[in-house]
C-alpha cells in the first residue's frame, strides 16, 4: 500500500486497557521492523504511559487523559496536528479515538471503524475475529501490505530505576537472596473477573505450605480493601505490595517473581510481557482472545456453556464461572507443569 510505504511519519492511537497495550507491543515491533526509517509515534491512555514511554520501537509517546473535557482534548489533538503526520493508524476504534485521530489530521488514516465510525477514516479495516488479540493486530499489519512479521509475544523492558526501587522495597519486606516469590493479583476491572477473596487467601497459604514461597499481593490503591480482607483470612503473612508501587515498579516486581497467579486483568499481561510464567483465571472474558501468549503460560476456566459472556455482571446471577474454580485446581496445574 503506497500510503504506508511512502509515509515518513506515522501516528498510532490506542487508548484501551493495560492488557490491550501489552498486546499491541508486537504490532509496534513489527511495524518498526518493516519501516525502520519512519517516524513512529503513539497516543496512549495516560494511566499506562509510564510503561510504554521508553519503548525502543517508538520515537515519541503522547499521553491522553480520558478524564479531559472537550476543550482539553481538542487542544491536545491540535498540538499533535502540527507534527503533520502522513499516516494515522487507529487500532482501538471507538468514537473517542476516531474523532481524536481526525483532529490530529494525518494525510491518510486507516483503522478499525464500525458503527459508522468509518466516516472518520480514509480506509476502514475490518476487525479479525476468532484469534488472539496479538494475532489480530498482526493481521491489521498484513492488510497494510506488510508481510515480514515475527512472533506475536508481548515484550516489555523494565527500567533500571524501577528494578532498583523494587529491590529496595523487597529488602524492606525482609526478602533475602534465595527467597522465592509468587505474585497474586486479585483485582479485575469487572466484578465478574474476580475470583473469590476467600479462595485467594486459601491459595496463598497453600503456596506457603506446599512450596515454601512468599506470596506477594499486588494491585493498585483501589484493590487495598480486597487485599486487606485477604490478609485477614490468611494464616501466613504475605508481602503486601498493593498500592505501594508505581506501574513501572509493578513490572519490576512481577519480573522478580517465579510465578504470577491472577485474574484476567492488566498485571498478568505485564507479567507475561516481562517473561514471568503465569496462571490466569478466566471467567467471563474470552481466553482465546485474551490469554497470555508466551509459551508456558497456563490458564484455568470452569468450562461452562455460558462462557465467555463478556458481561460485567453475571447475567445468570450465579457467577459459577469463577466460584467453581477451586484452589486444588490451581495447585494441580502448578504440580503438573512444574512451575514451582
Amino acid at each position: 500500500m503506497n500510503q504506508v510505504i511512502n509515509a515518513k511519519s506515522i501516528i498510532i492511537i490506542d487508548l484501551l486497557y493495560l492488557g490491550d497495550l501489552m498486546f499491541a507491543t508486537p504490532f509496534i515491533k513489527n511495524l518498526r521492523m518493516n519501516l525502520p526509517d519512519k517516524r513512529i509515534d503513539m497516543i496512549v491512555n495516560s494511566n499506562f504511559y509510564d510503561l510504554i514511554k521508553t519503548n525502543p520501537d517508538l520515537d515519541n509517546v503522547y499521553a491522553y487523559n480520558k478524564k479531559w473535557g472537550l476543550r482539553q482534548g481538542i487542544s491536545f489533538a491540535r498540538k499533535l496536528s502540527q507534527n503533520n503526520y502522513d499516516l494515522g493508524l487507529n487500532i482501538h476504534g471507538n468514537w473517542r479515538t476516531a474523532i481524536l485521530l481526525k483532529l490530529v489530521n494525518p494525510v491518510y488514516s486507516l483503522g478499525y471503524g464500525g458503527k459508522g465510525r468509518g466516516i472518520f477514516l480514509d480506509q476502514e479495516i475490518k476487525r479479525s475475529e476468532g484469534m488472539h488479540m496479538t494475532e489480530a493486530y498482526l493481521a491489521f499489519l498484513e492488510r497494510l501490505g506488510l508481510k515480514q512479521l515475527t512472533d506475536n509475544v508481548p515484550q516489555l523492558s523494565v527500567s533500571p530505576e524501577a528494578s532498583q526501587g523494587i529491590k529496595a522495597f523487597l529488602e524492606g519486606e525482609g526478602v533475602i537472596p534465595g527467597d522465592r516469590l509468587v505474585a497474586l493479583n486479585t483485582g479485575g476491572t469487572w466484578p465478574t473477573k474476580r475470583w473469590p477473596i476467600a479462595r485467594f487467601a486459601e491459595l496463598a497459604d497453600a503456596l506457603v505450605n506446599n512450596y515454601d514461597v512468599r506470596p506477594v499481593l499486588t494491585g493498585g490503591k483501589s484493590d487495598l480493601g480486597r487485599v486487606d480482607e485477604i490478609v485477614s483470612l490468611m494464616a501466613s503473612e504475605p508481602i503486601t505490595a498493593a498500592g505501594r508501587t508505581s506501574l513501572e515498579e509493578l513490572a519490576a516486581l512481577l519480573e522478580s517473581c517465579e510465578l504470577v497467579i491472577s485474574n484476567d486483568s492488566g498485571p498478568v499481561h505485564v507479567a507475561d510481557a516481562v517473561g514471568t510464567p503465569t496462571i490466569t483465571i478466566f471467567g467471563p472474558s474470552d481466553e482465546l482472545k485474551y490469554r497470555p501468549s508466551r509459551k508456558g503460560s497456563r490458564i484455568i476456566t470452569a468450562g461452562l456453556d455460558c462462557q465467555p459472556c463478556g458481561e460485567h455482571e453475571c447475567p445468570l446471577h450465579h457467577h459459577r464461572c469463577m466460584t467453581e474454580i477451586k484452589v486444588s485446581d490451581i495447585i494441580k496445574i502448578i504440580d503438573e507443569s512444574g512451575l514451582l
